[in-house]
């Protein structure tokens, strides 16, 4: 279909300003980004007029090409100073840059103020920064609530109690028969005197007891790492919705 357009536009002069307009709003509208990219330039190139339009038109298919630091470049050259603000805080918002994000959102005042504080808030979210992030928008009731790292290493004293703590039953258990498994083996070496046997899976022991202790702190780090994933979740489905 796109090659079947050039043909048919290459009719009726595709070198006037006009016809180029045309044919760049057609791939963009078809979804061509890049090829729609390169006619929006190509306009520009022709004609003695920039439209605003045309700039924002460039900037949102290099946005959806990832193309980030081009997209920078073009937002300087936005006239509306509020609006190139606000586009840069969108641009660094979508490349995941949240500081220097709200850096340029934070300057964006009327019309754009509310989308600004929106963004903002949605940037915070992003990083799990969620107190921050109630300061502007209205977060979802269910707040995510957090296992304590140093109860998770407490409970991992009895071999498998960390992961217990955090709901991993199946971890727990495994952890529980390894350790009580190289433990009895320790035992019975040591009874019959085989030293060196016994030097091996008392080794082992130990080694497998420090890696539950580490591995219970860690379960309360995946844990409250999913707590947060979910509330995240949450929130954009929230504002999905609410933006429909």
């Amino acid at each position: 279909m796109y090659i079947f357009a050039i043909l048919l536009l290459s009719q009726n002069n595709m070198f006037e300003p006009s016809k180029v307009l045309q044919f760049a709003e057609y791939l963009y509208d078809q979804k061509y980004y890049s090829a729609a990219l390169n006619e929006y330039r190509r306009y520009l190139f022709l004609t003695d007029t920039t439209y605003e339009l045309v700039s924002e038109k460039i900037i949102d298919c290099l946005i959806r090409l990832e193309k980030f630091d081009e997209a920078l470049k073009e937002s300087a050259r936005l006239k509306d100073e509020m609006k190139s603000d606000f586009t840069k805080g969108l641009i660094y918002f979508l490349a995941g840059k949240f500081d220097s994000s709200r850096t340029h959102l934070n300057r964006a005042g009327i019309p754009y103020k509310e989308n600004a504080r929106r963004l903002i808030g949605l940037s915070y979210a992003q990083e799990f920064k969620f107190q921050n992030a109630a300061e502007y928008i209205e977060l979802p009731k269910d707040v995510p609530k957090y296992k304590k790292p140093v109860l998770g290493a407490l409970f991992a004293l009895c071999p498998g109690g960390g992961h217990f703590y955090c709901g991993r039953i199946g971890d727990g258990i495994f952890s529980f028969l390894v350790i009580s498994t190289a433990s009895l083996l320790s035992y019975y070496y040591y009874d019959r005197e085989e030293d060196i046997k016994f030097g091996i899976a008392l080794g082992a022991t130990i080694l497998f007891y420090a890696g539950n202790i580490y591995g219970g702190i860690n379960a309360v780090r995946n844990y409250n790492y999913y707590q947060n994933e979910r509330y995240l979740s949450a929130i954009e489905v929230k504002f999905t919705h609410e933006s429909q």
